[in-house]
């Protein structure tokens, strides 16, 4: 199973997490929960946060009502299949992550216009097999790519960062240090926090959704 470290600074007295310290693989998790499309997020507190049935306003009982309908009632019979397990216009980077927590199963493919070679249209290139390219030529099943990208991630590797209990993502940095952050909750140093260290998982991460 997958998963990232994380320190925790803990208050001695209360038990109370204060804040953690993480690196790349951790604030990008959080960060691509940003690019998640609803369905998505509805779908993943119903399916991996184990914390029981989970809400998110009225959004899971909407996804509910599609999951529910009739194809019949819907434009076309894949209609379903985009509502509830939408696209990630930013999966490239999220399928870098080392924690990546978007279910969604099957990427987007791509199809070449069926006179790839000598076409003069930018638009060659498209997700949509129903449309035609710019030069009035269909797309083709037989020519299709599936696009990697070269970028890992959202941030850079060597960033350290402090994460407060609310999510709110500083770099730690002479302006915003941990032991800074102490002593604007009015700890004295750290002889008053305990640190630890755990392992977090998708569950874990999805609990972070609701």
């Amino acid at each position: 199973m997958e998963q990232v470290s994380l320190k925790l600074l803990v208050n001695k007295d209360t038990n109370k997490v204060l804040f953690a310290e993480a690196r790349k693989d951790f604030v990008d998790v959080l960060f691509s929960f940003l690019t998640l499309p609803l369905g998505t997020i509805a779908r993943l507190v119903e399916k991996k946060s184990n914390m029981g049935p989970v809400t998110v306003g009225c959004l899971n009982r909407l996804y509910q009502s599609v999951r529910d309908l009739d194809k019949e009632c819907l434009t076309t019979d894949t209609m379903k299949e985009m509502l509830l397990e939408p696209n990630n216009s930013s999966e490239k980077y999220c399928k870098t992550l080392k924690l990546n927590i978007d279910d969604t199963t099957k990427p987007t493919t791509f199809f070449l216009c069926t006179k790839f070679n000598g076409c003069t249209s930018s638009q060659y290139l498209n997700s949509s097999i129903n449309k035609k390219c710019g030069c009035d030529r269909s797309y083709s099943y037989t020519h299709s790519v599936s696009l990697k990208h070269f970028c890992n991630g959202f941030v850079n590797g060597g960033a350290r960062f402090i994460i407060t209990d609310n999510l709110v993502v500083i770099p730690n940095s002479k302006q915003f240090t941990s032991l800074a952050l102490l002593q604007n909750l009015e700890i004295n140093g750290r002889s008053s926090v305990r640190e630890t260290t755990v392992n977090v998982t998708k569950e874990k991460v999805c609990n972070s959704l609701s």
